[in-house]
């Protein structure tokens, strides 16, 4: 249950990093608006192009878009000293050397290695060891 919550945190958590919130709310808008727009206009064509004309906003659109431009206000004006540098270093003079040989060199297997003891017969049954 816990690592439920926790994948659910952090989805939620991914959505709002990427501005996905938005999309969503402008999906919910624009369905509830669809409808509203269908009913009062009494034809689907009629609830599609009021929909999408951007005449006719509906009150969460209106908020949507305000909530859309104080967020880029925020971005803009990020304070300057808070701007993060990164900057490389190179040291002056870069010295590589070899690695130590090894102590012993690996033993040759020309024929690959021998198995000594059968396999188990019949082959054990998932779960048995």
């Amino acid at each position: 249950m816990l690592r439920r919550a926790a994948r659910l945190f952090i989805v939620a958590a991914l959505m709002f990093s990427i501005g996905l919130h938005w999309v969503v709310l402008q999906s919910a808008a624009w369905a509830g608006m669809l409808v509203t727009y269908t009913v009062q206009g009494g034809s689907l064509l009629t609830g599609v192009s009021q929909t999408f004309d951007s005449e006719h906003p509906c009150p969460l659109c209106l908020a949507i878009k305000k909530g859309k431009q104080s967020e880029k206000k925020e971005t803009r004006q990020a304070d300057p000293k808070q701007k993060i540098e990164l900057a490389l270093t190179f040291p002056a003079e870069l010295v590589l050397t070899p690695p130590a040989p090894t102590l012993s060199p690996l033993p040759d297997f020309p024929h690959g290695i021998v198995r000594r003891t059968k396999p188990p017969f019949p082959p054990p049954r998932r779960g048995e060891v």
